[in-house]
């Protein structure tokens, strides 16, 4: 009956049965659409890969919402650049808890691919990690059923080292691996600048560079460079062997034969060098968290690496340049850089006081 009611009013008014018929497909049309956005966002809701715990979720730059549901981020090895100094001097810091309201940030490593070796065989597997102590602060712990599951040392050393454990972390040696182990333009060193007096300063530089893959083809140096008030410039240098050197690939320390020498003693830097007729016998305090977090450019045949541990920092202790005079409380700074140095030029530049640092450059 029904059909006929319908066949009957198609034939004597056609037009009208159209527009019914469109405006009922249309809804029909709308409501699948909006039960389609419903699905994906219970979806999304449910995906382990987007929930984060917390109100926001920070990725890596360019990546989508689709590509975290589909790997794509673990695929392509894509991570939050300089995640350490994010979580520590920005999310973490007194001034995003005071201006932005942060009240906790829980960082999260997922999809990384690892390889699980036991009895001479190999599996290969898919890994995660988060540190429990802000993962149950930003309301993302997982409910555990049974066990402990709480930081370790070193999940602590990741979110809040100890200064000493920070200098240790950024500021240590390198040893440099396939083409740049044989690139005799190698270099790294230590730099310090310590002010005397508004228009009198002196730079220390304390160097590893050569080849360091051959035996009598690298070695040491310290550069010590005088500005004097009527703006002229004195630098002297003195060289070593590469039997005179040792350096630490886990820390900041550097000695070249008995008595030149950077040490990190507590927080604190302890540099002495000698060159000509000059002599450096300083103790630098950095301020705290007034750091640049190391930055690594280039690839397998170019190597350009920079850091900077103290932008801001006081020196005590004595200089002779030549006459010896005693250094109290004076503004110093300190940076740390690495790589070949073929066919590189460079531009930077630093400005601080006791309340701001302003770091440039360019290579």
């Amino acid at each position: 009956m029904i059909l006929r009611l319908a066949l009957a009013e198609l034939r004597h008014r056609p037009g009208r049965a159209l527009f019914l018929l469109g405006g009922y497909s249309l809804g029909v049309a709308v409501m699948v659409v909006l039960l389609a956005v419903g699905e994906a966002m219970l979806e999304q809701a449910r995906d382990r890969a987007l929930v984060g715990g917390g109100d926001v979720v920070l990725v890596p730059a360019g990546v989508s919402t689709e590509m975290l549901k589909s790997g794509g981020t673990s695929t392509l090895f894509l991570g939050v650049d300089h995640a350490r100094f994010l979580q520590r001097r920005i999310l973490e810091s007194e001034r995003g808890r005071a201006e932005h309201g942060i009240r906790a940030a829980s960082p999260v490593l997922d999809g990384k691919q690892v390889e699980l070796i036991a009895g001479g065989r190999t599996w290969k597997a898919i890994a995660g990690g988060e540190l429990p102590g802000r993962a149950r602060m930003a309301g993302a712990a997982p409910d555990l059923l049974q066990g402990r599951w709480t930081d370790s040392d070193a999940d602590r050393r990741w979110a809040s080292p100890t200064q000493a454990e920070l200098f240790r972390e950024i500021d240590h040696f390198h040893l440099p691996t396939g083409a740049t182990a044989r690139d005799s333009t190698w270099a790294e060193w230590h730099y310090f600048n310590v002010v005397l007096a508004p228009d009198r300063w002196v730079y220390v530089t304390l160097m590893v560079a050569g080849r360091l893959d051959t035996p009598g083809k690298w070695g040491g140096r310290v550069l010590i460079t005088v500005r004097e008030p009527d703006g002229t410039h004195r630098s002297l240098n003195r060289y070593f062997t590469d039997r005179q050197v040792r350096f630490d690939t886990a820390s900041p320390d550097l000695r070249f034969g008995g008595g030149d020498f950077v040490r990190l003693e507590g927080n604190d830097y302890h540099v002495a060098a000698g060159a000509g007729d000059a002599r450096v016998d300083l103790r630098l305090a950095p301020a705290p968290g007034r750091y640049f977090p190391p930055t690594d450019l280039g690839g397998t045949t170019l190597v350009s690496g920079y850091v900077t541990p103290a932008l801001y920092a006081r020196a005590e202790g004595t200089v002779c340049l030549p006459r010896c005079e005693r250094v109290q409380s004076a503004q110093a700074y300190h940076d740390h850089n690495w790589g070949t140095w073929r066919n590189v030029t460079w531009e930077w530049g630093s400005a601080s006081d006791s309340a701001l640092s302003l770091l440039y450059g360019v290579v």
